[in-house]
């Protein structure tokens, strides 16, 4: 049986935006606008995700939630929303950002840095690879940990890769392990999202659940 195709997000890239131009732009498309945003020193891109996108975000806040609940750890979870820096002339869109260390923000649709505390957690879903080189700005943002999972060309959405990334210093190393949740690895993510798929999301919530357990 053949391997359904990841659908095409669609992407484009704007140079020479100034950030004046860029706020304006979020004043005309809305609060409920479908596309989301990246902003890097002049340079914008656009993205419009698809269903699949939402379906692996949503399965990993799935585990992210689960875990903490198993550990005892507050959590929250910030979605859909803006991290801007103005002074920096940065923004982006991740599909979700996470708090654990933190009082509990007020929701509201943009995050400014470094005013109000960095996430410790975003979470990026790329069924397409982007033009832009993200890390970089998300440092710049002081964000702990990144976890991106992306797939390529061919693969199945659910049958991509789950990189861990941790700050240190000014810049990112991929790391085995995630220093949030110490002791689960990105082939662990991996095997929860393949479960929810050959199985059913319950029934890999139980086997998560279960592991936890075990590694206390």
């Amino acid at each position: 049986m053949p391997k359904d195709r990841p659908p095409n997000e669609q992407r484009v890239i704007l140079p020479n935006i100034s950030w004046q131009q860029f706020e304006q732009l979020l004043i005309e498309l809305g609060v409920d606008r479908q596309v989301r945003l990246t902003y890097a020193r002049g340079r914008l891109e656009m993205m419009t995700p698809v269903a699949e996108h939402d379906r692996c975000h949503k399965l990993l806040e799935s585990l992210i939630l689960v875990i903490a609940d198993e550990l005892k750890r507050p959590v929250e979870a910030i979605a859909p929303v803006i991290l801007k820096s103005p002074d920096l002339a940065c923004a982006t869109e991740p599909d979700a950002c996470y708090y654990f260390s933190t009082p509990a923000l007020p929701h509201k649709p943009a995050i400014y840095l470094p005013q109000d505390p960095a996430p410790d957690l975003l979470v990026e879903v790329a069924l397409t690879q982007s033009k832009l080189d993200k890390l970089p700005l998300y440092a710049s943002l002081a964000i702990p940990e990144v976890w991106r999972y992306i797939t390529t060309a061919g693969e199945d959405v659910l049958k991509g890769k789950l990189l861990i990334y941790g700050l240190r210093g000014d810049r990112y190393s991929l790391q085995s392990q995630s220093r949030i949740f110490p002791g689960l690895s990105g082939d662990r993510i991996l095997e929860f999202i393949e479960q929810s798929d050959s199985m059913s999301l319950s029934a890999a919530l139980r086997l998560l659940r279960a592991w936890i357990q075990e590694k206390r």
